[in-house]
């Protein structure tokens, strides 16, 4: 595996993982005294969104030290990204203030990354960090495998609506819809009638380089709703 190659396979892990663990301080303590909320992947880089008297906020404005490991999620069950995990170490910054008019009002807590490491059952692969990084990743399998779960899972009834709009095809009769998968090119979606399942690819007028575009070239294709 090349340096690009191992870049770009840990960034996915990051964006798809299936489990976080976030260790904090040089003794490496668990962060146990609250529930916080991970946004992965956030320009190259895990976010937590932390309570205002929460011990992660405290430990970021005495700029503690941080490791995340990350359990990946990449791919089906039985893949062999599954066996990969990630560490991720630097220091814990604030990076904003969430809104104040809410009654609970969260903070966004960043890990400044000093090194990354992608592990396998036979191997350790030191990524350099502004290789991870790049922009060019922010696209990755992993944040496409996600976009694809998300709408299946949060999205379906405005993806049967869209379909049926889209194909010409009375709702009633259609018992499902689904995305197969998604790429900067476009996206292959299904759905399912009393005479079976039905694929098919839609390709964007133009390629996306980012999750904005890409949310705007599903809406366009599929539903206004989505997200």
């Amino acid at each position: 595996m090349n340096p690009a190659e191992a870049a770009l396979l840990a960034r996915s892990v990051l964006s798809c993982p299936e489990a976080i663990t976030l260790w904090v301080g040089q003794a490496r303590e668990a962060i146990a005294d609250e529930v916080y909320d991970v946004t992965c992947d956030m320009h190259g880089a895990p976010v937590f969104s932390a309570g205002d008297d929460s011990a992660l906020l405290a430990a970021a404005h005495g700029g503690a030290v941080g490791m995340v490991e990350i359990a990946s999620g990449l791919g089906d069950p039985t893949s062999a990204h599954r066996d990969l995990s990630l560490v991720l170490q630097g220091t814990l910054t604030q990076r904003d203030t969430g809104c104040r008019c809410c009654g609970d009002p969260r903070s966004l807590v960043a890990l400044e990354l000093t090194s990354v490491d992608l592990l396998s059952d036979d191997a350790t692969v030191t990524v350099d960090v502004s290789r991870f990084r790049d922009h060019r990743h922010v696209l990755n399998p992993g944040y496409l495998q996600r976009t694809v779960e998300h709408a299946n899972t949060a999205h379906e009834p405005e993806l049967r609506s869209a379909m049926a709009s889209t194909f010409g095809i009375p709702l009633q009769s259609m018992l499902a819809a689904s995305l197969m998968g998604v790429d900067p090119c476009g996206v292959d979606v299904a759905w399912l009638d009393a005479e079976g399942a039905h694929p098919h690819r839609l390709d964007f007028v133009r390629p996306v380089s980012s999750p904005q575009e890409l949310g705007a070239a599903l809406r366009s294709h599929l539903h206004a709703g989505m997200c």
